[in-house]
């Protein structure tokens, strides 16, 4: 809009200027030595304006020639940038299918055109990785590590809280290494060195990531804990997925404790693991392990206050969730002394949440123990149409101790082993008999899941098990 109105307003102002001059005829007198120029007014000024135009002609052209090799380099410049980017979108393409001989080549290639790119050396790394020639990865690691800070063309946005730093692309890379060798030492030294030249407020999620890594495989759960705080603060991982994360940590110190001490375990340490694990319920009230363990360990002063609240709780829970490890965690939290006064609890507990599933076969399997065969069989009639495993194994006890029908009993167990599994703790490697903070095998934490095995997705699992696997 702006330029056509100012081409009308200058070609109004020539007209205006035109009309001005022929009303003012006049001539122009150029006296030169033995020389005299007449000329109009009209014709003067046309003259003066195609001169200036030639001399503005022969200017351009002279600027013309003395940028010419200007030009050209950056053209080459430009070619050599399409060529590079080229041999990188075949590099990504042959690594993508696997043919690493050639992204190695298309690497070589993107590094030669573009000499100074973190991309290409990183493409050119993992070639290397996949090619097996850990120690030419390394050297490509290291050179990005060397390069400057970027300079606008393909560094790399990282997912997840990376950087497009090239000595981060770098570290990281070497983290990766290292820890895929086990070399843990090294490992944490590349995740030290990143956080040194990291600003206090920038520091690379991926290497908090790592950091955390190391020390909940190491153990060293308060370390742990204090990066799952800085994690939480850089959003690499939401506030709910924190207080369980936060929650597993506490529970797999206590954990880890009770294994170290065994037998050597004496009242103080229990209050400790006690303050601990009420600390995990704090953050997440219906974790029930952490309930089970605060049970487990207050069970020694069950006229104290803890094990009143967690009484309280475990009550709470059941109505909404009830789960079979809370009987038993309610049961050893009560000064119950006989399996009738056992009963008399699970009833007590069960009638919070009379119609599922879990209350009745609670109440079967103490009435079971209590050898009160009517009531269990009542909690069990309707269970024994489609019998879970659990529910045949509890009709063989009932066979066995009401009627002393070993035969009807061990229909029951046949029909065990065909029976539909029932829910129970299931790990990255199949069922388990119980939660566990930390996977033995694996070492993943917060692994285990309660259901049908087979029906659990192991990967990805948690937040948890995404940080530390």
């Amino acid at each position: 809009m702006r330029r056509p109105l100012f081409n009308i307003l200058l070609l109004t102002l020539i007209g205006v200027i035109a009309i001005w001059l022929g009303d003012r005829p006049g001539d122009l007198v150029l006296r030169w030595p033995g020389y005299e120029v007449r000329t109009s007014v009209a014709a003067g000024i046309g003259i003066t304006l195609v001169s200036l135009g030639v001399v503005l002609v022969l200017w351009r052209g002279y600027a013309w020639l003395i940028n010419w090799p200007d030009r050209v380099k950056a053209m080459r410049r430009k070619q050599k940038q399409a060529r590079g980017e080229a041999a990188m979108a075949g590099s990504l393409m042959f690594l993508a299918e696997g043919n690493v001989a050639e992204a190695r080549k298309a690497a070589s290639e993107a590094q030669h055109n573009l000499p100074d790119k973190a991309l290409p050396l990183l493409l050119a790394a993992q070639a290397a990785r996949m090619d097996g020639n850990p120690a030419l990865a390394e050297k490509n690691y290291q050179a990005l590590i060397a390069l400057p800070a970027p300079t606008g063309l393909i560094t790399l946005p990282a997912p997840t809280g990376g950087a497009n730093n090239p000595k981060e692309l770098g570290y990281r890379g070497l983290f990766s290494m290292a820890l895929a060798e086990g070399k843990k030492d090294e490992a944490r030294a590349y995740l030290e060195q990143t956080l040194t030249n990291s600003a206090t407020k920038h520091k690379p999620v991926w290497a908090l990531q790592g950091l955390f890594q190391i020390e909940a495989g190491d153990g060293n759960w308060q370390e742990a804990l204090k990066l799952v705080d800085q994690l939480s603060v850089r959003g690499g991982i939401d506030k709910s997925d924190a207080k369980r994360l936060r929650a597993v940590l506490l529970v797999a110190e206590v954990q880890a404790l009770s294994l170290q001490l065994g037998e050597n375990e004496n009242a103080q340490m229990r209050a400790h693991g006690l303050k601990l694990v009420q600390r995990a319920i704090v953050l997440v009230p219906d974790f029930i392990p952490a309930l089970v363990l605060a049970a487990q360990l207050a069970s020694a002063n069950i006229a104290g206050s803890s094990a009143r609240k967690i009484t309280k709780r475990i009550e709470q829970l059941w109505k909404k969730n009830p789960h079979p490890d809370l009987v038993t965690a309610y049961l050893a939290l009560q000064p119950a002394k006989s399996a009738l006064q056992n009963l008399k609890l699970v009833q007590k507990l069960t009638a919070k949440n009379r119609t599922h599933v879990e209350s009745r076969l609670a109440l079967a399997g103490t009435a079971i123990k209590a050898r009160r065969w009517s009531m269990a069989r009542v909690a069990l009639r309707d269970e024994t149409e489609t019998p879970t495993r659990r529910v045949c194994r509890l009709m063989a006890d009932l066979e066995i101790g009401e009627n002393e029908d070993t035969g009807l009993a061990r229909e029951w167990m046949d029909r065990a082993l065909t029976a539909a599994p029932d829910a129970c703790w299931v790990g990255p490697t199949g069922a388990a008999s119980s939660w566990q903070a930390v996977c033995p095998e694996t070492g993943q934490i917060d692994a285990y899941k309660w259901g049908l095995p087979g029906q659990i997705m192991q990967s990805p699992a948690s937040t948890a098990t995404a940080l530390i696997g």
